[in-house]
């Protein structure tokens, strides 16, 4: 499947913005020629405080405007993943939870792996099998294409991996468990921002 956001509309495997709990509010989703990897589109993605609000861990709210790819049954079996991201210049800098791509388990609430950005912090987690570990990326730079690239072998056992690389160069090498055994096969990735709730909004594009 492939986007490279060049058509009238986004592609349509993309689910809709209202799909099971909500992924974006009206107007989070628009092509635009601001920026663009090639071709002359990408899309624009914004949050809003408020948007597709929910509960958050720790007494917290979330909110979000995503995209999400659909969930495919993967247990045992691999995927590959990749999109290209600009952090605009004058991105908010903010100690604030932000996830800018996660692959997620249906059932489980938390990503088994997520690429985060905070404070300027540019991180990746994997957390499955009860078992967390967190990565060091490399740093963000506003107003530049960068590339990444993520190869995920879903399992419950050692034999689990996450494999990511930025810009050609390999940054996560880990392996392990990557799915939850009881929850159900269904697996997906995301793109676009969730974070605890905030009164400034914020765009990237992809």
């Amino acid at each position: 499947m492939f986007d490279g956001f060049e058509q009238a509309r986004i592609a349509d495997f993309w689910l809709p913005g209202n799909y099971g709990s909500g992924l974006y509010g009206p107007g989070a989703i628009k092509l635009s020629t601001n920026f663009a990897r090639s071709g002359s589109h990408s899309v624009e993605i914004t949050v809003h405080e408020g948007d597709v609000e929910q509960a958050g861990d720790a007494f917290t709210r979330v909110e979000r405007a995503e995209l999400d790819s659909g969930h495919f049954a993967l247990r045992g079996r691999e995927a590959w993943y990749g999109f290209s991201l600009l952090v605009p210049k004058g991105f908010p800098i903010v100690d604030t939870r932000l996830v800018i791509s996660s692959c997620k388990q249906s059932d489980v609430s938390r990503p088994i792996a997520a690429q985060r950005y905070r404070n300027g912090k540019h991180t990746l987690t994997v957390e499955a099998g009860g078992q967390r570990k967190e990565y060091q990326l490399p740093p963000i730079a506003q107003g530049r294409w960068i590339d990444m690239i993520y190869r995920v072998r879903y399992s419950p056992g050692k034999d689990g991996r996450v494999d990511v690389w930025m810009d050609r160069k390999q940054v996560v090498n880990y392996s392990g468990s990557t799915a939850e055994a009881k929850a159900k096969d269904a697996f997906y990735h995301k793109i676009g921002l969730h974070r605890d709730r905030l009164k400034q909004p914020m765009t990237m594009y992809f």
